[in-house]
């Protein structure tokens, strides 16, 4: 696999691609690498630290040396994009577009859609750490594939040089009469996102489960049929799912030292996809959600041996920063 720069064109290409060589081999860096995963870091990043805060500045640094080469998720905030160092790359959203952003009485409304789309990339479209947009968040809960696919289409109009990304809790929707769920996606190759981003939860039942790995699998195969289109996940780790009680939440799911979250990533970079003609597909994207942003998530004091694991599977990524 090669990095991928988009679709950026003359100057803007060049910084790009100057960016993501800097990120791919800095001093020192492994020539080579087993993983797939080319982009690597948190869904956003807040400043809670247990009962105190940090700075931004702070947390920036932080995460950087955590091994993370992007950070996604961080919502509308041009702020965080400012502080970003060379090498690291961003992706605004994921919901910049809400529901109610394509929608007038629950009717999509493109007027209304393009005046929103055109404030965004008047902020976006130009900026260079900014990767792409993650325009909508759970995409598959209100609208089906030719909704999506006309969503994505009209995006890229306002975003002909970012990689327009929807963000898919589940990629079944129930948008027909029947309420029937319908996995849509890519149906008849027809693009509606630049990147597959999924959910990745590692729980079930309350438990750690690698059996969990089928949500990556299912994503693997429903991204075949859109050629092109690499697949992205995030996993919460002890962040808003209903198991978070506290800091043992943590300890309880993913080991006292973080031994789960070498588990769980050793189990999605080594899951293979399809065959396509650029090869098998695999994971090309991972970050965890999240850090400072939850009471007791990666940002919880008490966790440096959470934050060493992420920072050495960071390692063992072809993600470097």
């Amino acid at each position: 696999m090669t990095l991928r720069t988009g679709r950026l064109r003359g100057t803007r290409a060049a910084s790009a691609l100057a960016l993501l060589v800097v990120s791919a081999s800095p001093p020192g860096a492994r020539v080579s690498c087993s993983s797939a995963v080319r982009y690597y870091g948190t869904w956003s990043l807040g400043q809670k630290a247990g009962p105190d805060t940090v700075s931004l500045e702070r947390r920036v640094d932080e995460v950087r040396g955590l091994g993370a080469n992007m950070v996604v998720g961080i919502g509308n905030k041009k702020k965080l994009l400012d502080l970003l160092p060379d090498g690291m790359l961003a992706v605004p959203g994921c919901s910049l577009m809400k529901k109610r952003d394509w929608q007038t009485d629950g009717r999509f409304d493109e007027a209304k859609a393009r005046k929103r789309l055109a404030k965004l990339a008047r902020r976006y479209d130009h900026h260079p750490r900014v990767y792409g947009v993650c325009i909508t968040h759970e995409v598959t809960e209100y609208a089906d594939h030719a909704r999506r696919v006309w969503m994505y289409r009209l995006a890229k109009q306002y975003f002909p040089d970012k990689e327009v990304i929807q963000y898919y809790g589940l990629l079944t929707d129930q948008m027909n009469p029947a309420g029937v769920r319908v996995d849509g996606y890519g149906r008849n190759g027809e693009r509606e996102t630049d990147v597959l981003f999924v959910s990745l939860p590692a729980v079930a039942k309350g438990q750690f489960s690698q059996a969990n790995v089928r949500r990556l699998k299912d994503a693997l195969t429903a991204a075949a049929r859109t050629p092109g289109v690499p697949v992205w996940g995030q996993t919460s780790i002890n962040a808003d799912n209903k198991i978070v009680t506290g800091p043992e939440s943590m300890t309880t799911i993913w080991g006292t030292h973080g031994e789960n979250m070498a588990a769980w990533t050793d189990t999605l970079f080594r899951t293979v996809g399809p065959d396509t003609p650029g090869g098998p597909l695999r994971l090309s994207g991972f970050f965890w959600r999240s850090l400072g942003r939850f009471p007791w998530d990666l940002g919880y004091p008490a966790f440096a041996d959470h934050r060493a694991r992420m920072r050495a599977i960071g390692q063992e990524t072809c993600a470097q920063s």
